[in-house]
C-alpha cells in the first residue's frame, strides 16, 4: 500500500535526529544523479551524489499513477569518505516491468532538475526508472509469452575538458557535450558505458582523492543530466577509467581504482570472491549481457613474456571461465519446449576490439592463446547469438567473423560440428566525446553496414543504438549509429530519415550455433 508524503517527513526528521543535526550544516544539495543502475524485477538500485554529508531518499509512483500517493524508499547517509555517494535500493511497491517517475530529496528538500539553457530550456527533467520486466516464462496455460522490444545506447571514450588539468597547448581534446542530449532523444531503456568514461590526468591516477575528482568533475556537465536520471546504466573500463594509459595488471592502484569504479556505478555485482575484478552480468528481455574486466589481468602489449613460457593475457584464464560457464549455464535452462524460451543474444561487453584484424596492438587478437581458448569454447558450447560490443579505438564499425567447425576441439581454431559455420559479429562505438580518428582503411574482418560506397566505417564522435525487435520467432537486432548531433549515419540510401541500411540488421535466427562436434576431420 502506497504511503503518503507526511509520512517521508517524519523520516527525514527521525533520520536528521540521529544524525547529530546534519540539518545544521552548509546546504547539501545534489551534485550528480540521480542515476538509475541496477534493475532486478523487484528491486531497482538508483545511485546519486551530495555536496555535503546529507540524508537522501526518494519518492515514486507508477508512470501513469498519482504523485501524491508515492512510495518512500529508506533513507541514507552520505558521508565525506565515501565522496558523497549514496545507494538507495528501492523495493517497496515495484513491479515487475513497471515504470515510476521519481523525485529525489537531499535532507527533506526536493532536488528539481532542468534541461541546458541551449536544450529544451526551461524545461524540467522528467526523472524515470524501470523495473526489470519478466518475459521468460509463460504466465499461465492460457497466458502468451511476454516478449517486449527494448533499445539500449552505448559508447566509449567521453572525455571532459577541465582548464588545470588539460593536456598542454593546442586545441582541447574534448568536445560536442551534447552528444549526451542526442542520446537522451533516443530514448534508451539502458545505456552501456564501453570504457574510458572518464580520462584519468597524471594529477588524478596516483591516489583515491584524484580519481574522485575526476569522477565527480566529469559528471557535473549539465549535458549529461537528462540521460543519467532516465536510462538505466551499465559499464565496464578500459584503460583510463582505471589508471594511466595502456597499463594492465601491473597498476599499484589498481585496487583503489575497483573500489573508485564500484563507487561511481551501480553495476549488480563487481567480479567473483574467488576472482577479483568488475566483470559481471545481467538479463534484459532476450539479452544476456555480459561485462568484462580488460584491466585487472592484463599483461600489457609491450610486455614478452611468451618467450618465457607464459601466454599473454587479456581477460585471465578465471575470467574466460567464468564467461563461458555462464553462457552454457544460461543457454541450458531455457529451451522452446512452450513453458519458457531462451535468450536470442548474448551481448559480450569488453574495453577492446575483439574480432578486428587490423594492427592495433591492444585488440584481443593480439593474445592468440586466450583468444583461441575463449572463441573455440563458444563455438564447441554451440552458444547461440554472440555480439561483442566493444570501445576504445576512437572510431566506429561493425565486424564479422564466420567460424567453420572441424570436430576437432583440442586443436586451437577446430572446434565445432564439422562443415557447420558460426557467425560472430562484433559492434564498436568510439569516441563519445573525446577525439576522433578515421580509423585503419584495412581490416580484414570489418561488415560494411553503410550503403555510401566510400563509407565502411564512422570517422567522427558517435555512439549506438541497439533495438531488440519483434516477434518470438523471428526476433531482430538494429543497429544505428548516430553522430554528436543525433543524425542517422548509417541511412539507407533513397530510404526515410530514419530508415537503417539492410545489413543495419541481425536476426537472431541467423545467429544460431550450430550444436557441439560429434567427432574430428582433421
Amino acid at each position: 500500500m502506497a504511503k503518503l508524503n507526511i509520512f517521508s517527513l517524519l523520516r527525514i526528521t527521525l533520520v536528521l535526529a540521529s544524525l547529530g543535526g546534519l540539518a545544521s550544516r552548509s546546504a547539501p544539495k545534489l551534485i550528480n544523479g540521480p542515476m538509475p543502475a541496477a534493475s532486478a524485477i523487484n528491486e531497482v538500485l538508483v545511485w546519486a551524489q551530495t555536496s555535503e554529508p546529507a540524508a537522501v531518499h526518494i519518492e515514486y509512483w507508477p508512470e501513469d499513477g498519482d504523485p501524491n500517493q508515492s512510495f518512500v524508499s529508506a533513507t541514507v547517509a552520505t558521508s565525506l569518505e565515501t565522496a558523497g555517494v549514496a545507494k538507495l535500493r528501492v523495493t517497496e511497491g515495484i513491479e515487475p516491468g513497471q515504470r515510476y517517475r521519481y523525485r529525489f530529496l537531499v535532507d527533506g528538500v526536493p532536488q528539481e532538475l532542468y534541461f541546458r539553457q541551449g536544450h529544451r530550456a526551461g524545461e524540467e527533467i522528467p526523472m524515470t526508472f524501470q523495473a526489470k520486466p519478466r518475459w521468460r516464462f509463460v504466465p499461465g496455460e492460457q497466458a502468451p509469452h511476454s516478449i517486449f522490444d527494448f533499445r539500449i545506447a552505448a559508447g566509449s571514450c567521453a572525455y571532459i575538458n577541465e582548464e588545470g588539468y588539460d593536456r598542454e597547448g593546442g586545441t582541447p581534446y574534448g568536445d560536442a557535450y551534447h552528444i549526451f542530449e542526442s542520446i537522451y532523444e533516443t530514448q534508451p531503456d539502458l545505456m552501456l558505458w564501453l570504457g574510458d568514461a572518464v580520462y584519468y590526468r597524471e594529477n588524478d591516477f596516483e591516489n583515491r582523492s584524484g580519481m574522485i575528482h575526476r569522477w565527480t568533475h566529469d559528471r557535473s556537465i549539465p549535458e549529461l543530466r537528462a540521460l543519467l536520471t532516465s536510462a538505466h546504466h551499465f559499464a565496464v573500463w578500459d584503460d583510463h577509467d582505471y589508471g594511466p594509459n595502456d597499463i594492465g595488471s601491473s597498476y599499484p592502484q589498481k585496487s583503489v581504482a575497483k573500489e573508485i569504479f564500484d563507487l561511481f556505478w551501480g553495476n549488480p555485482s563487481s567480479g567473483m570472491p574467488e576472482t577479483p575484478g568488475i566483470f559481471t552480468y545481467f538479463n534484459w528481455g532476450d539479452a544476456n549481457f555480459y561485462l568484462l574486466d580488460n584491466r585487472s589481468y592484463l599483461t600489457t602489449s609491450v610486455s614478452k613474456p611468451e618467450a618465457f613460457g607464459k601466454p599473454k593475457s587479456m581477460l585471465g584464464r578465471d575470467q574466460a571461465d567464468w564467461l563461458i560457464e555462464h553462457l552454457a549455464w544460461a543457454q541450458s535452462q531455457m529451451s522452446d519446449d512452450g513453458k519458457s524460451y531462451p535468450a536470442r543474444f548474448n551481448i559480450i561487453c569488453v574495453g577492446n576490439q575483439v574480432l578486428s584484424e587490423d594492427s592495433n596492438p591492444h585488440h584481443y587478437r593480439n593474445f592468440p592463446d586466450e583468444w583461441n581458448y575463449l572463441i573455440d569454447r563458444i563455438v564447441e558450447e554451440g552458444i547461440d547469438g554472440v555480439i561483442f560490443l566493444t570501445g576504445d579505438v576512437h572510431h566506429g564499425e561493425v565486424n564479422r567473423m564466420e567460424y567453420i567447425g572441424r570436430g576437432n576441439p583440442g586443436v586451437p581454431g577446430k572446434a565445432g560440428k564439422p562443415g557447420e559455420t558460426y557467425l560472430f559479429h562484433e559492434i564498436t562505438s568510439s569516441p563519445l566525446t573525446a577525439g576522433a580518428s578515421s580509423g585503419p582503411a584495412k581490416n580484414g574482418a570489418r561488415y560494411d553496414i553503410f550503403d555510401e560506397a566510400e563509407v565502411d566505417r564512422v570517422g567522427q564522435r558517435n555512439f549506438v543504438t541497439l533495438d531488440f525487435k519483434g516477434p518470438l520467432d523471428n526476433r531482430r537486432l538494429e543497429i544505428r549509429y548516430f553522430d554528436s548531433d543525433g543524425n542517422l549515419l548509417n541511412r539507407k540510401e533513397g530510404g526515410r530519415i530514419d530508415e537503417i541500411t539492410d545489413r543495419s540488421v541481425l536476426f537472431a535466427n541467423e545467429l544460431r550455433a550450430p550444436r557441439r562436434a560429434s567427432g574430428p576431420t582433421d
